[in-house]
């Protein structure tokens, strides 16, 4: 007797969006594996920005699992987001850079970088601030303008911090040398001081892309951006969301109970992963496929 195998429904997107938000991607991981348990989703191009293109990579190198267990450990041993007693010391005030370096690290070395060469063009969005604002000024503004914006009118894709002269600059993860070389380029594309350094990427300041737009749509080529997943981190009431036949917006089904910058909570960075994953689920069900 032989057993029949269930195709899988390969579903119509040429592309993903990841979109940033910090510990709250967590909830893209889980959206993405009760997904592909159960359709086929094999993207050609996908876009990333901020913490967003740190899980895309992780989820393509196939090495996430090993890469969030590792993060969960060291948010598990870390008391604080801020250590203001080593304000006039050495050691660093805010410990995210160390742990979401060691993280990306963790999970990605030279085999699982040949991995992510081999496969969809990984694209991921930094913001170039205006040449005559120095890094600390073009943070407070960028990040002011964004702020602004979003308590405004609060779209899904931003424009004031290019209104004022940031620039977006697209960098591919299959031009990166070496891990430590992916690990510059995503927390370049995270740059958002005094959490994560001042960084330079190839010549010059890079700031956090979410400035820019932290739903990176535009880091696609134009035919990709219409057959298009969009994974976002947030909720936005259903009017803001734009409608663009092809493109599929989801969003969690309730606020992720995790903060952007909150490295000291393992237990909420699993349940913004097991909201993915049950998110997926009614997705699915939705659309009359089930694991």
């Amino acid at each position: 007797m032989t057993s029949k195998r269930r195709m899988k429904t390969e579903l119509p997107f040429q592309s993903v969006v990841f979109a940033g938000g910090g510990s709250r991607c967590l909830w893209q991981v889980g959206f993405w594996e009760e997904l592909r348990g159960a359709v086929r989703l094999e993207p050609r191009i996908v876009a990333g920005v901020s913490a967003g293109a740190a899980m895309a990579c992780m989820i393509l190198s196939g090495r996430v699992d090993e890469g969030l267990r590792f993060f969960a450990h060291l948010t598990s041993r870390n008391r604080r987001n801020a250590y203001f007693r080593n304000l006039f010391g050495r050691s660093p005030v805010f410990p995210h850079y160390d742990m979401y370096r060691s993280a990306i690290l963790h999970a990605i070395g030279p085999g699982e970088l040949e991995t992510l060469r081999r496969g969809p063009d990984i694209r991921i969005l930094m913001a170039r601030p205006p040449r005559l604002l120095g890094p600390r000024s073009a943070t407070l503004l960028g990040m002011g303008a964004y702020s602004l914006e979003k308590l405004i009118s609060g779209p899904v894709h931003p424009v004031y911090a290019s209104r004022l002269g940031y620039t977006a600059e697209v960098a591919s993860a299959r031009d990166c040398r070496t891990p430590e070389e992916l690990a510059d380029l995503i927390i370049a594309s995270s740059c958002t001081p005094p959490f994560v350094p001042v960084m330079r990427w190839r010549g010059g300041i890079a700031l956090d892309g979410g400035l820019i737009d932290n739903v990176p749509v535009a880091a696609l080529d134009e035919r990709h951006r219409s057959s298009a997943l969009v994974l976002l981190t947030r909720r936005y009431p259903q009017e803001r969301i734009p409608a663009v036949p092809g493109r599929t917006y989801v969003q969690p089904s309730v606020p992720i109970g995790i903060t952007k910058w909150d490295y000291t909570n393992p237990r909420g960075l699993q349940e913004a992963r097991d909201l993915g994953r049950r998110d997926a689920a009614a997705f699915l069900k939705g659309m009359g496929a089930t694991a």
